[in-house]
């Protein structure tokens, strides 16, 4: 973070190849920031409940090579003077009343800094538990060695591996009772060259805790993980789409379409068999699928439920039309 020690307190950061720019596309920094702000907001509580009825502002900072959400050093100065509170009438009022009741006066002031720092150390130790034992669901832990201290009680964890990791017992009580989908938005984002760090700076040191692709299982599920395939192709639309016939399984009436580098499912509208469709899905000719189709038909995201929120879209189809085979391939098929 270069000359940013005495500016921040903290940060969460993604890295990495694909990030070279300092980009994320719109939808993955929306949710990147609603991400950190609801794992923040949990620990500040857990930390300090008097920061309830308090609203905030992450800066967030792009550069080639990262993209970052900012916690500044003079975070409490925006949330004294308002520039961290939403402008809205119930957030003022209730700010103009903590100050009133003496609120800021009697800790909050004094202490904001302090507790935004112990959030975002509990958030790296958080991350530190889980990547030890490899889960953050069903955290029931055996064999665990409680130590008593002046400084206060220890924990030592084992993983599968046996190995111990110790920690102060209030992280492990924050692990245990941490809601196992809190991290979720924000692993999700994480991908083979996109890397999730969590970063403090204290005493003129930075600390950072890094969630990589490896680990990101452990902060979302697979079905969490799953993007919207192909967000454009709304439940409904009409379309008229060029791609490849990728199969055609009769058992289940349906064929395999490739367009943009995903295979869509497709199937005949009204219930028609694919049957009927071989002159558009075969060359008579030469007995082989065709390369390059057209398709139209309306596309259907109708789940399990019967809502339209099916992430992979499906085409029925009412059309489909060849596309000009070029001479190299017949000579292929030829051969």
């Amino acid at each position: 973070m270069d000359n940013q020690k005495e500016k921040y307190i903290g940060y969460l950061k993604y890295s990495g190849k694909s990030i070279e720019n300092g980009l994320l596309d719109a939808r993955k920094s929306a949710e990147a920031l609603l991400g950190f702000d609801e794992i923040l907001r949990y620990f500040l509580l857990k930390e300090y409940p008097a920061l309830k009825e308090i609203d905030f502002e992450i800066p967030v900072r792009i550069r080639k090579g990262s993209w970052e959400a900012l916690i500044p050093e003079t975070i409490e100065g925006w949330i004294l003077a308002g520039g961290g509170i939403a402008a809205t009438t119930y957030l003022t009022a209730t700010a103009k009343k903590a100050a009133t009741d003496g609120l800021f006066e009697t800790g909050l002031a004094k202490d904001v800094k302090k507790t935004f720092k112990a959030s975002l150390v509990a958030i790296q130790w958080i991350v530190k538990i889980a990547s030890h034992l490899g889960r953050f669901a069903n955290k029931k832990l055996e064999n665990v060695k409680i130590e008593q201290r002046e400084q206060g009680d220890f924990v030592k964890i084992p993983n599968k591996k046996n190995q111990y990791l110790e920690v102060s017992k209030k992280y492990f009580d924050l692990f245990t009772n941490c809601p196992e989908k809190l991290f979720s938005k924000n692993a999700k984002i994480i991908q083979a060259d996109r890397t999730l760090e969590f970063g403090v700076f204290e005493d003129g040191q930075e600390s950072k805790v890094a969630v990589s692709e490896r680990e990101k299982y452990i902060f979302c599920s697979q079905e969490e993980d799953e993007e919207i395939v192909l967000p454009e192709l709304k439940h409904g639309q009409f379309v008229e789409l060029k791609g490849e016939i990728t199969r055609t399984t009769e058992s289940t009436n349906s064929i395999g379409f490739r367009y943009q580098d995903h295979t869509i499912v497709c199937k005949p509208d009204s219930g028609q068999k694919i049957a009927l469709f071989k002159n558009g899905i075969v060359s008579q000719e030469y007995n082989h699928f065709f390369s390059k189709i057209q398709i139209k038909g309306n596309i259907d995201r109708t789940d399990k439920n019967g809502e339209f929120k099916e992430k992979k879209p499906q085409i029925l189809f009412t059309e489909i039309n060849p596309l000009k085979i070029e001479d190299k391939q017949k000579s292929l098929f030829n051969n």
